[in-house]
């Protein structure tokens, strides 16, 4: 068990970095065709772009909504919650005050979208029947399972594909 732990805890770090990655990696693939076609957002790549910002964004307002109203009822909860947010708030912060060159809200989206992952499944994977609404339930673990098989897959399909 304790072998399972400090692997786990190494695993889910490389994954955050490649999470990481992936994100400057599509930012890139999106950024570049629009900055070669002038700048604009009237491109294809650019609406891509544009599109897929605000559906991550308006994902993770609704998901941290979401998490908010179902783990609530604990204190630890809703520490964990309020860190999470506030992380989030300082990751788009960072962007805005344009402290790196290669960063933007497509970036910040992304990694706050695969926090957010990581935040659900700890608190839905609680065995507090008052803290966690989910114990007994099958269907969020499955969940639990597709979603990480999803940030999985795309972070090494990303990866491998961009070498």
């Amino acid at each position: 068990m304790q072998f399972a732990r400090v692997v786990s805890v190494i695993f889910l770090a490389y994954q955050a970095i490649l999470m990481l990655i992936v994100a400057y990696v599509l930012n890139d693939a999106l950024v570049k065709p629009v900055n070669e076609a002038g700048g604009g957002v009237g491109s294809c790549a650019g609406i891509t772009l544009v599109i897929i910002f605000f559906v991550l964004t308006g994902g993770n307002i609704t998901w941290i909504v979401f998490q908010f109203i179902e783990f609530g009822s604990c204190t630890g909860n809703n520490w964990i919650m309020s860190f999470t947010l506030i992380a989030g708030v300082l990751m788009y912060g960072l962007v805005i005050l344009k402290t790196r060159d290669d960063a933007s809200m497509l970036t910040s989206a992304i990694v706050l979208s695969y926090c957010l992952y990581l935040q659900w499944s700890a608190l839905s994977s609680d065995n507090d029947n008052n803290c966690n609404p989910y114990t007994e339930s099958a269907a969020n673990t499955m969940t639990l399972l597709v979603f990480g098989c999803f940030f999985t897959f795309t972070s090494l399909l990303v990866i491998s594909a961009s070498t």
